[in-house]
């Protein structure tokens, strides 16, 4: 399988999602956009942060970036090497947070052996589901792990600080790329618009703060008034009303 053909199930893949939510269904796939409801449902049911508004807003992202130009452009400079299985751990404070480490591993022609959080574990098999229809030869290259991890060349893993202390420990003698926790933080002038104020409400609420690169910390002048900060991010108000 060529590079060109892998791409091509992604930019498939990525038209398939933009049709989804502009409603241009095509009628051959009203299966599949009625799986993608479904599954949306389901992911909400069984983790309640992963809210449809924000599920919707993980995978439409998806969708913006599966386009022709932008992954010829990222797969430019990739030569064909002998394929390696490597483990991805991902985890599951956003939707679908592992398809990127995925779509890296499966570009490059390398096989995936994936461990799903249990906080993500419905959304990423659909996505994936989505490249095979699309390119079936992709099939073999996507493997998950029950159980144990084993039977890898490298691996991807990504957890809080404790766990990766214990990645470390279990995989420290694999190639490895290990995640800690991160977070962001803004630096406030005063001279922000209501724009940029709003701006940086969806870096602090989306997925409920729960991201790497969602603000958590605020460095602001002394004396600041922060009446215009909080008039600016009303309409994520409707945070306070999810139960977790």
């Amino acid at each position: 399988m060529t590079l060109k053909q892998r791409t091509e199930a992604f930019v498939q893949t990525g038209d398939f999602i933009k049709r989804h939510f502009s409603g241009q269904h095509l009628p051959e796939e009203t299966r599949l956009h009625e799986g993608l409801d479904k599954v949306i449902e389901v992911a909400h049911t069984y983790n309640n942060w992963f809210i449809p508004k924000f599920v919707n807003h993980a995978l439409a992202s998806i969708g913006d970036y599966l386009n022709t130009e932008s992954l010829e452009r990222f797969t430019k400079d990739i030569t064909e090497t002998e394929p390696k299985t490597i483990a991805v751990v991902c985890a599951g404070n956003v939707p679908v947070v592992g398809f990127h480490d995925l779509m890296c591993i499966l570009l490059t022609g390398h096989r995936a052996r994936i461990k799903l959080s249990t906080d993500d574990n419905i959304l990423l098999p659909f996505i994936l589901k989505l490249l095979t229809h699309y390119e079936p030869a992709l099939e073999p290259q996507i493997l998950f792990a029950e159980g144990r991890l084993a039977d890898f060349d490298a691996i991807i893993a990504t957890g809080s600080d404790n766990t990766a202390s214990h990645f470390h420990y279990y995989f420290g003698k694999y190639p490895n790329i290990i995640r800690k926790s991160r977070t962001s933080l803004a630096v406030l002038t005063g001279k922000e618009t209501a724009e940029d104020l709003k701006n940086l409400g969806s870096d602090i609420f989306l997925y409920f703060g729960l991201g790497c690169r969602n603000v958590s910390k605020l460095l602001v002048p002394r004396g600041y008034n922060f009446n215009f900060f909080f008039e600016s991010i009303i309409d994520f108000g409707f945070v306070v009303n999810n139960q977790k």
